[in-house]
């Protein structure tokens, strides 16, 4: 689920918080960026939960309409087209998620913030994607699917309260909602109807080699940043080495790392990779700037015969 992308960015921020801290702690370091990464995949199934928790609110509402006193037509007889959502019911009935949710102590949640889940519930129910899909006689697993994501992607991933929530509830999730969203609609636009009750959740990581690259980057970078920050002064000797971005060079020194370090990963990827990652936790001139020392080292190593890459179709440039 997470892509390297996302576990080079959390190596950085370890990285950052390290010489912040003047902390060289390496073992607690490696220990908390996988409690760090391990925190984005809670925050993807509690995300997950809360569309499971509206869709058993909007289930007891209904239940309850059904006792009043005085009854309406529409309450005896409800339209159950959300509560019977094909994809939402695939995810309520999954043993393995209710596992996953329950062994991160996830439970409680959104019990204890009935509020939250109503507020929702009624924002969902005043929507027009509401509306429309409520209305429409069709019922199909992609209907169903497109439907959810909709009111997801639409109305829920963007929503200022949800984030405040988070935000107040683990503070770093106020820098991981936006990787757990991508994870959840990645999820939903996954589903089948194949999907079934002992079907397993997609894991945090893709294999095995992506779970161990975020710690051999981090190890890899920091026992050898003298070195990494050496080959990135001597590149840019028309600027001042202590004015420049720290994250920038972090980046940089990372970027370094994989080309020395890392044989299977082409210099070409990680240059684009750093790129696309200063654009996001950066300065607005930092991609091009890293763009442009990265490319004069990496040819320099080149030219040098410094870089021992594996060789295969993909490391070759165009």
């Amino acid at each position: 689920m997470l892509n390297r992308r996302n576990i080079r960015a959390k190596v950085m921020q370890e990285f950052y918080s390290m010489e912040q801290a003047k902390d060289d702690n390496l073992e607690k370091a490696l220990k908390r960026l996988q409690e760090n990464t391990e925190n984005i995949y809670k925050l993807y199934l509690l995300l997950l939960d809360l569309l499971v928790k509206i869709k058993q609110h909007e289930e007891d509402l209904l239940e309850r309409r059904k006792h009043k006193y005085f009854k309406t037509e529409e309450d005896l007889h409800p339209n159950t087209k959300f509560v019977e959502n094909k994809v939402l019911n695939l995810l309520e009935n999954n043993e393995n998620f209710r596992d996953l949710v329950h062994a991160y102590k996830l439970d409680k949640i959104w019990e204890n913030e009935v509020e939250l889940v109503r507020y929702f519930l009624d924002k969902i129910k005043e929507s027009d994607y509401y509306k429309r899909y409520m209305a429409g006689p069709e019922r199909s697993f992609e209907e169903d699917k497109k439907f959810v994501m909709d009111i997801y992607k639409n109305l829920i991933a963007p929503d200022p309260k949800l984030h405040q929530f988070l935000e107040d509830w683990e503070i770093n999730w106020a820098d991981d909602v936006a990787i757990a969203n991508t994870m959840v609609m990645k999820t939903l636009d996954q589903l089948t109807p194949e999907f079934g009750r002992y079907s397993k959740m997609p894991p945090l990581y893709k294999d095995e080699s992506d779970r161990q690259f975020g710690r051999e980057l981090l190890l890899r970078a920091w026992q050898n940043k003298d070195t990494l920050y050496g080959m990135i002064k001597d590149k840019t000797l028309n600027w001042d080495f202590e004015r420049i971005s720290n994250v920038d060079k972090i980046l940089m020194a990372l970027a370094l790392a994989e080309f020395l370090y890392f044989p299977e990963i082409p210099p070409m990827a990680t240059i684009n990779e750093y790129v696309e990652i200063a654009k996001e936790f950066s300065t607005p001139k930092s991609n091009s700037f890293i763009n442009g020392i990265l490319d004069k080292i990496y040819k320099e190593l080149r030219d040098r015969g410094k870089l021992h890459k594996i060789e295969n179709p993909k490391n070759k440039e165009s």
